[in-house]
């Protein structure tokens, strides 16, 4: 019973023991601890390691991708802006002028063609860098955004500078026929004849010597002499004014171009010789006058008085004789040169014609009473 009884404490004992046991926690040291955290902390960083290398290389993958189709959209925009100067330049250049102005339907119908197929081949050049930009942008899309902070927003902008390329080409095209027509405009433009363009010249002179601006004047003669030589009135002004500023040797050069080239014109010998005459030079004078071609012809008064005095200040009488005896062919009423012819046949020695002369030349008008006494007295000294 007693051995029982041990038995039973004993039992109970370990009862007790095992659930003390149970219930009590066994202590953990310090030095395992910290090795468990140490070795928990070295985990986490060498997984923060490759989690961050990881995105840089996805960050540096994408870096270069990014810069990759950079440099292709850039040499497809570069493309495109060398293909829309090559058609403006080409357009811009202006028809060769050897070529009929007028195009017609079927040349330009070919030109649009010819610009059309070369238009095509450049769309196709640049359809092949767009597939390349387009592949960029498809391994970029496939970029989440916790992998990559930005997205390249290529395509979009590729594809509006195609249609604005699209349209630069089209309205190239279109502008073809207005090019042609504006240098059509260009090339009809009518050009002034050498007259004309003394006429304008001419007019402009006279509205500078109504202003008197004589310098302007003169400018405008000597351009209308450069453009047309035989141009008589702006030689005949030209030479006045020379002559009135006392330009004596640029006037009777001038003079003398005119005769060379029209040795009938009558002003152009008056004026050169009245300039001779102001200079004193009688001899060069009366050649002038008196050289002229079929100078017994020349209905011309002042003409022919210059004449008949000079030849008579030179005792050319046979000459004066001439040149009166037109005068009074042509003014038949002027006492006057009836008187002149009278003195320049005195003076030859024929009397007889001398004396006729006189009395016809008091019958007539316009002598003095001083002449009409001279005539009269050389009537008497004649015999008459």
């Amino acid at each position: 019973m007693s051995v029982i009884n041990q038995m039973l404490k004993d039992l109970d004992q370990r009862k007790a023991q095992q659930q003390g046991s149970s219930d009590f926690t066994v202590p953990v040291s310090s030095a395992s601890l910290n090795k468990k955290t140490v070795f928990i902390s070295l985990l986490v960083i060498i997984l923060l390691n490759i989690c961050g290398i990881f995105v840089w290389q996805l960050y540096v993958e994408n870096q270069t991708l990014k810069m990759s189709n950079s440099s292709e959209i850039n040499r497809v925009e570069k493309k495109a802006e060398q293909n829309q100067v090559v058609i403006s330049e080409s357009l811009a250049q202006p028809p060769n002028i050897t070529e009929p102005v007028n195009m017609t339907k079927n040349s330009v119908a070919a030109s649009k063609q010819a610009s059309l197929n070369n238009n095509l081949k450049r769309e196709q050049l640049i359809q092949v860098d767009l597939n390349q930009a387009n592949l960029a942008e498809t391994l970029s899309q496939n970029i989440t955004a916790e992998e990559a902070p930005s997205k390249i927003d290529v395509p979009e902008t590729k594809n509006s500078g195609l249609v604005n390329d699209s349209n630069i080409q089209q309205a190239s095209i279109d502008s073809l026929a207005p090019v042609a027509k504006k240098s059509t405009l260009t090339i009809s433009r009518k050009a002034l004849t050498p007259y004309q363009l003394a006429e304008q010249k001419l007019k402009r002179a006279e509205q500078a010597l109504a202003n008197n601006d004589i310098s302007k004047a003169e400018t405008m003669f000597e351009d209308v002499l450069l453009v047309l030589p035989t141009h008589k009135t702006a030689r005949k002004h030209l030479a006045a004014l020379w002559f009135g500023r006392q330009s004596y040797a640029a006037a009777l050069n001038l003079l003398s171009q005119g005769i060379n080239l029209s040795p009938d014109d009558s002003e152009f010998r008056v004026m050169q010789a009245r300039i001779y005459l102001q200079q004193n030079r009688l001899q060069q004078a009366f050649a002038t006058l008196n050289n002229m071609p079929n100078v017994n012809d020349v209905i011309n008064v002042e003409y022919q008085s210059l004449r008949a005095t000079t030849a008579q200040q030179l005792k050319e009488f046979t000459f004066s004789a001439q040149a009166y005896q037109i005068l009074v062919n042509i003014e038949p009423t002027s006492g006057r040169w009836w008187l002149g012819l009278g003195v320049a046949l005195d003076s030859n020695s024929e009397f007889k014609q001398a004396s006729t002369a006189y009395q016809n030349a008091l019958t007539k008008t316009g002598l003095s009473a001083s002449a009409e006494n001279f005539a009269r007295q050389r009537i008497i000294e004649l015999g008459e």
